[in-house]
């Protein structure tokens, strides 16, 4: 198929890294989890193909963070970051340091874990909510990304069986400025802890690095 004049190939079962980089693409869309980053995202920067990661969660892992730096560097090339179910992370992104953020998340009480109590079931650091809900708080490891912050911004998360969508709020001070941002969202049809704006947000990271002009 073609996006935006460029041709799409989807990894189907059983196709491995080496099938995926015989194909010499142009780039790759990680979208199937944190598992998927840790064992081939160096793999595939190292051979300097650009990757665009959905699972940001992941790097809260400071091991891999510093490893999946070193396979860009060496193979000249980017991980991108897209913004996923957010706003405003590149005005986070711009203020100067340092940066207070805080964030919090709510989502019906079928997007969490079973057995998740309702209510505010956790308060913590972006790096804890990251590594306990892998599914649930890539948001979180965004924003901590643009303030270089994942034990210094603050994370609430919310089930709340009422919620009608995903939301997610944040607040970042810092620098003479202070930004909010509230985003409701409708869940992906297949995951309902996965907004629908996270798709179009990958495919907008994409067009950014094929279009002549990129916003």
């Amino acid at each position: 198929m073609e996006a935006d004049g460029h041709a799409i190939r989807c990894i189907g079962r059983g196709e491995s890294l080496q099938d995926i980089l015989a194909w010499q693409p142009k780039l790759v869309v990680e979208a199937a989890g944190q598992t998927a980053l840790v064992q081939h995202g160096a793999c595939i920067l190292d051979a300097g193909v650009p990757l665009i990661a959905a699972s940001v969660g992941a790097l809260a892992d400071d091991s891999l963070h510093r490893a999946l730096m070193a396979a860009a560097q060496r193979g000249e090339t980017q991980l991108h970051i897209p913004a996923g179910a957010i706003a405003g992370i590149d005005a986070l992104a711009a203020m100067p340091d340092p940066v207070q953020v805080t964030y919090t998340g709510t989502k019906p009480s079928h997007a969490w874990p079973d057995g998740t109590p309702e209510g505010t079931f956790f308060e913590g650091t972006a790096r804890e909510a990251a590594r306990q809900y892998p599914k649930n708080a890539n948001v979180a490891a965004t924003l901590a990304l643009a303030v270089d912050g994942f034990d210094k911004t603050s994370v609430r998360l919310v089930s709340d069986p009422q919620a009608k969508g995903n939301s997610h709020a944040w607040i970042g001070s810092g620098g003479g400025s202070e930004i909010s941002v509230s985003v409701r969202n409708v869940p992906t049809a297949h995951n309902p802890g996965s907004s629908a704006l996270t798709i179009h947000s990958l495919h907008r990271t994409v067009r950014n690095l094929t279009l002549a002009i990129a916003l």
